[in-house]
């Protein structure tokens, strides 16, 4: 999912012109993770860079952010450092998960939009499981697909892939059928996909039965055993933006009450 380094997983300091600790990061602050002594696995999510064992740089300016959702100013432990930032557009960058339409074909190619106002990306036809001329899959116009950003290069059409690189499988990664796929903001989204206690989705998961695919172009798939189910999810989710955290249960509860009665 992520570019994966032996890092240390705790945020200590924030190095800049300046020294101290900061929320909110730019291009050019070098981003000082600990020592080299104490080390485990740490993802880079969007928009930070690898200088060394040790140190991240922002490539764009936003919050920094960890996994557990906290800013780098709360020194907690973390899996996962990203940089939130809320950009006008999207703009693929290698390892992100993305929800796509297939808008057509050409050669060995499939043409995918990932948003309205960004550049539209390809899927080579063989970037699937034990895919081979006689045995892939043959994707049709305006099907979703779930996918990984593969290569990014300048003046060169963004790539996708449907295989998880560490497995070889296809990790959840493919058509996605049924269900309904709306927008949520680009940092809703990427919060929704890098929080594992998510309070919405804990809560949903407790009143709910659903499956959940989370761009971070700020699509959302949902699928529910029934449409009124699957459109009740969406409703919640869509509406979450707005909502306190202290509010997310019970507006939830309230929602799934109304539900059931009619």
């Amino acid at each position: 999912m992520f570019f994966t380094k032996h890092m240390t997983s705790t945020c200590t300091d924030m190095t800049t012109a300046a020294t101290g600790a900061f929320d909110l990061v730019i291009p050019g602050d070098n981003i000082l993770l600990g020592t080299a002594a104490d080390v485990t696995e740490l993802a880079l999510g969007p928009n930070v860079s690898l200088l060394d064992d040790t140190t991240v740089q922002p490539t764009t300016a936003g919050l920094f952010v960890t996994s557990s959702g906290s800013t780098i100013s709360k020194k907690e432990p973390s899996n996962l450092c990203y940089v939130d930032s809320a950009r006008g557009r999207y703009i693929p960058q290698v390892g992100d998960l993305v929800l796509g339409t297939v808008v057509g074909q050409f050669g060995e190619y499939y043409r995918v939009t990932l948003n309205e106002y960004s550049p539209d990306v390809i899927l080579n036809i063989y970037a699937f499981p034990n895919a081979s001329k006689k045995n892939r899959p043959r994707l049709q116009v305006r099907e979703l697909i779930y996918a990984r950003v593969a290569a990014t290069e300048k003046s060169v059409d963004a790539e996708l892939s449907c295989i998880d690189p560490t497995t070889g499988k296809d990790g959840g990664f493919g058509v996605l059928n049924g269900g309904y796929c709306f927008n949520v903001s680009g940092a809703y989204a990427r919060f929704l996909l890098f929080s594992p206690d998510a309070p919405v989705l804990k809560k949903m998961v407790e009143k709910l039965q659903f499956e959940i695919a989370i761009g971070v172009n700020g699509k959302v798939w949902i699928n529910s055993e029934s449409p009124r189910s699957t459109m009740l999810c969406v409703y919640i989710i869509s509406e979450s933006q707005k909502w306190k955290q202290s509010e997310i249960s019970a507006n939830i509860d309230k929602l799934v009450k109304k539900f059931k009665s009619l």
